[in-house]
């Protein structure tokens, strides 16, 4: 019976790659376009380290790469390979490729404290199947971003250079957290003129721009992002139309709600106000996500949990610009704040709960 389970393990235990060299002591990192040897507080939240193989050295063993969540190689300059948790990628295969002289990079989005690399030789063949050389990330998304910001950028100079202090009376987020209500031009009080019209359609591309990136940069971890195919540039792009013609409907809906229930609750001279104020906080709340999104990119904080968050943020400033309404029609109303509070939950209230549903 043991020789019987000595034969069934041995294959395996040949199997089983040998040791020969820890590269982790070789681990370097880029300081200011120059190589440093790297500490084990500085791989604590380093995401990126560096060493260099001499192919020639090394024939017949085997590069061996752990990297708990995965991550890249790169070989000289070139993205080489995309990593599991375990990778086994023969030398004389780098060799071939990229040449004697190999400087690696590995690069782990959740950081390489973790990961480890060593040269190894295989005393048999393990029938591993080979890695494939990873073609680089595609930069779709990239080419999208700057297609969707030229456009944006070009439609917001058409609306200021055809009505500037319309423009800046949107754009006035002072007047959004003010307690009462001030003077607003005249074109803002015709809330289906051509001029406001423009800023809906505007407001509805740049905020389906912002979805888009976060929708994109969340991935599956955000069950609302799953339906979306991002594959392509042009996928991308009916992405960004679909998601702006939905958001645009929603402002349609918003704006017949308000019409409906301020002629019922003896609202009327509120729907101008209530609803240009309800822009603002979008517009509002759109800075705020462009602003917190570019200190991702700059911080490179990548992990999908922030994107769902920006979601919940945006929900959160949405339902405060609501709070802000209540206040400013509770001083200028002549009703009691139960019949004030009606009015509200059906035409603020409710449309945020069902945002949230949407979303989560």
């Amino acid at each position: 019976m043991i020789l019987l389970l000595l034969l069934l393990i041995a294959p395996w235990a040949w199997a089983a790659p040998m040791p020969v060299k820890d590269l982790r002591p070789l681990w370097t990192l880029v300081d200011q376009e120059s190589y440093r040897p790297a500490t084990s507080e500085q791989l604590s939240h380093a995401t990126t380290v560096y060493f260099q193989l001499d192919a020639r050295k090394h024939g017949g063993q085997h590069l061996l790469l752990r990297t708990p969540g995965g991550g890249y190689l790169f070989i000289n300059g070139k993205l080489a390979f995309t990593l599991r948790d375990s990778t086994l990628i023969a030398m004389d295969d780098l060799k071939a490729e990229f040449g004697e002289s190999l400087v690696a990079a590995i690069h782990s989005p959740g950081g390489v404290r973790e990961a480890t690399s060593e040269l190894v030789v295989l005393t048999q063949d393990t029938n591993r199947p080979a890695p494939v050389m990873s073609l680089r990330p595609p930069t779709f998304f990239l080419d999208f971003g700057i297609i969707a910001s030229l456009i944006l950028v070009l439609f917001f100079l058409v609306l200021f250079r055809n009505n500037p202090q319309l423009t800046l009376d949107y754009f006035s987020f002072s007047k959004v957290f003010s307690s009462t209500e001030r003077n607003e031009t005249q074109l803002a009080s015709r809330i289906t003129s051509s001029e406001n019209l423009l800023f809906y359609l505007f407001c509805a591309l740049l905020t389906g721009f912002l979805l888009s990136a976060i929708l994109y940069s969340s991935g599956p971890f955000f069950m609302a992002s799953r339906p979306m195919q991002f594959s392509s540039l042009k996928s991308t792009l009916w992405i960004w139309t679909r998601l702006s013609f939905f958001i645009l409907l929603l402002l349609a809906g918003k704006l017949v709600i308000v019409l409906i229930f301020s002629t019922l609750f003896d609202f009327r001279d509120t729907i101008s106000f209530q609803f240009f104020n309800f822009l603002r906080f979008i517009l509002f709340t759109a800075v705020v996500l462009t602003v917190i999104s570019l200190l991702f990119f700059i911080f490179k904080i990548d992990a999908e949990v922030w994107f769902e968050r920006l979601i919940g943020l945006a929900l959160v400033l949405l339902t405060m610009g609501s709070m802000v309404v209540f206040v400013k029609l509770l001083g200028r109303l002549r009703f009691s704040l139960f019949h004030l509070f009606s009015y509200l939950c059906i035409s603020e209230f409710i449309p945020l709960v069902i945002l949230f549903k949407i979303f989560f």
